[in-house]
């Protein structure tokens, strides 16, 4: 990977971390849709933007998995009041404002596969993917941060 495109994932990371905090402050209001509306909703963005279907199965099936992770008894008191299923939704309402507006047809150096050490399963991942899967979590980690207890 040359050092543009290194730098170019580095500044999408860089911003996913700025914009965490601003995005994570909200976090006490409860999410307006559910976890399944979130879902479908963040399904049909990425198809839009470009992804292919198998790239987003593969992305929905892991964010699933880590989100299904979250446990109710441990969400703080804030949080309670909304319910694990608004924290979840939470997760995907935070992704879809840090990923979009991703460009639909860009797809010459978004497309491109790298070889990687092996996330979510996988040692060779397109750049799409690599971006989604840093802002998912970067948008877990602020969900993790603000709506449940440590």
């Amino acid at each position: 990977m040359d050092r543009k495109r290194i730098g170019t994932l580095l500044m999408g990371l860089a911003l996913a971390v700025a914009c965490m905090s601003s995005t994570a402050y909200s976090a006490a209001k409860c999410s307006p849709v559910s976890y399944r509306q979130a879902r479908s909703a963040m399904t049909n963005r990425l198809l839009a933007a470009g992804y292919s279907k198998p790239q987003v199965g593969f992305l929905m099936r892991n964010t699933d998995r880590m989100t299904s992770a979250l446990r109710a008894d441990k969400l703080n008191d804030k949080a309670k009041a909304c319910g694990i299923d608004s924290a979840r939704a939470y997760v995907l309402g935070c992704l879809d404002k840090q990923l979009f507006p991703l460009g639909a047809g860009s797809s010459s150096p978004l497309d491109e596969t790298k070889q990687t050490k092996g996330f979510w399963g996988r040692k060779r991942l397109t750049v799409r993917e690599l971006l989604f899967i840093s802002e998912f979590h970067g948008c877990l980690g602020a969900a993790k941060e603000y709506l449940f207890r440590r």
